[in-house]
């Protein structure tokens, strides 16, 4: 059960980084993978090596996850100025 209650809970935390990441500043998203690879190399000094291999695969998969969400909105984020340019364009277009 306790498996299924961190699935849940890193679910969780996954969609509120990624709708904190459409409605704030570009740089905001860049600092949970900070605190993530702080945190993942503070756990991998205090372990020991006993689960190293562990520890890189865990580092790697949620650093590609964190920046993937990051690099995503920031996409979406340019697809929709990007709109919104050629909407006023077209309405200056129609106002000469």
């Amino acid at each position: 059960m306790s498996d299924l209650r961190g699935l849940l809970f890193g679910l969780i935390v996954v969609v509120a980084i990624y709708l904190l990441d459409r409605y704030l500043p570009r740089w905001v998203g860049a600092i949970p993978g900070v605190i993530f690879l702080g945190f993942m190399i503070w756990l991998i000094v205090t372990k020991g090596s006993a689960n190293l291999v562990t520890m890189l695969v865990v580092l790697v998969v949620g650093e590609a996850v964190l920046n993937g969400i990051w690099l995503e909105t920031i996409e979406d984020r340019k697809k929709k100025l990007k709109q919104e340019l050629s909407k006023m364009k077209a309405k200056d277009i129609t106002y000469k």
